[in-house]
């Protein structure tokens, strides 16, 4: 029976590809193998939207070299291998397929083709809590920091009857929390069934089985006044709520094309936090982006101590196109704007996650005892009572390695 690898780089979507190409090498009852040595089919899922995933990929490519034979299969398949094939099957040539993130669905016919004795497993996941779900490919935007529209293609919606028979299949196989993916999750459409994110929202909360819903990662232009509603009213819809402010400055948010400004994106987190003010809200931020002055920079940070972040991930800007939107400060004082942002950000999450102590918390069980808060915070409980039940109250008593511990509530 033949054995494969699969070595993912990058986003949850990606993880999300390479989980999706288990299950079906899986049942065309191939093993997977932790061992590159023993592996007869390699697969590297990769990604571009950093210079460095992308250099790690290359560089693992590169190392199997010595490994490859003509019995043994390498695939380079996703973001990076979209940007790079016509230069990286001439780099490369022991390569046997680059599938860019376009073409994503001809890996199946492939690996079809290229497994020998293929035996149909049926196997079916069991014991996993969490999955997750890509409902939308490519992004219509045009951010101009942003590679992804150039190499994943415009919006590709997945059709609303296959999303919800996926989810309610993952449900009977054990999941409770799915996570919602996309470029930007909330644009999504099936405009043939006339159905939005919001429409989608609702149909996956009537499956029985799931708790959670989470999504990953909504566009401030794609909030409404209906998704607001279904919010305020349904409690599966996660109060965690990942949001890319990425600079608090209104004039770098118009040259990244983000197309809108900060007092738009303060009027969505008030929403949120008036719907459910146990709303936890975290956010990507870029420092340094082209021309950005000094008084920029503090509109950021200032931004920053007005929303409270839960948790905000914070990158230096690095150019990913040439001759475009090159990096205007010095490698020094990119640093320390970098640093200042992630002292402001660790200080408030800390004070945030203090203000949990005393509160009462909805957890998802992954094991016995530690699990995730429907706000989004990693939990422990303390002397467990209830094992039967994987989803259930918990009253915060103390805080430890920035995890919440509590009991459970009646």
């Amino acid at each position: 029976m033949e054995r494969f690898k699969i070595i993912t780089f990058g986003c949850q979507m990606n993880e999300d590809d390479s989980n999706s190409i288990k299950s079906f090498l899986e049942n065309l009852g191939m093993i997977e193998e932790t061992d590159n040595k023993k592996a007869d089919i390699i697969i590297i899922n990769t990604c571009t939207v950093r210079q460095h995933a992308e250099d790690k990929a290359l560089s693992l490519l590169g190392t199997l070299k010595k490994w490859k034979t003509k019995d043994k299969k390498i695939f380079f398949i996703g973001c990076a291998a979209e940007r790079l094939q016509k230069d990286l099957k001439n780099k490369f040539k022991y390569v046997d397929y680059v599938i860019g993130a376009r073409s994503y669905d001809k890996i199946y016919e492939i690996l079809s083709r290229e497994i020998k004795n293929t035996v149909v497993a049926n196997i079916k996941t069991q014991g996993k809590k969490v999955d997750y779900e890509t409902i939308i490919r490519g992004c219509n935007l045009k951010c101009s920091y942003c590679i992804v529209p150039s190499v994943r293609g415009e919006e590709k919606p997945k059709p609303f009857k296959e999303i919800i028979e996926s989810v309610k299949n993952k449900a009977l196989s054990g999941v409770k929390e799915i996570i919602l993916l996309g470029q930007t999750v909330n644009s999504y459409r099936d405009f043939q069934e006339k159905k939005d994110f919001t429409d989608l929202l609702k149909e996956i909360s009537r499956i029985e089985g799931i708790k959670i819903i989470r999504f990953l990662s909504p566009h401030p232009l794609f909030f409404n006044s209906k998704f607001f509603e279904e919010y305020k009213k349904n409690p599966k819809i996660s109060r965690w709520i990942h949001l890319p402010l990425q600079s608090g400055s209104d004039k770098i948010l118009k040259k990244m094309n983000r197309g809108y400004d900060f007092k738009k994106f303060k009027e969505i987190t008030q929403e949120l936090k008036k719907a459910d003010p146990k709303t936890s809200i975290t956010t990507d931020i870029i420092v340094g982006y082209t021309d950005e002055t000094e008084k920029d920079f503090e509109d950021t940070i200032n931004a920053v101590k007005e929303i409270r972040f839960s948790m905000a991930y914070c990158f230096k800007y690095s150019p990913r196109f040439k001759n475009k939107d090159p990096l205007t400060v010095t490698e020094t004082e990119l640093e320390r704007r970098h640093s200042i942002l992630l002292k402001e950000v660790k200080k408030i999450a800390k004070e945030t996650m203090n203000e949990k102590i005393g509160s009462i918390e909805q957890v998802l069980l992954y094991d016995s005892r530690k699990g995730k808060t429907n706000t989004g915070y990693n939990c422990c409980i303390i002397d467990n009572n209830e094992e039967k039940k994987d989803f259930l109250k918990i009253k915060i008593t103390e805080i430890k390695n920035n995890t919440l511990y509590g009991r459970a509530y009646d």
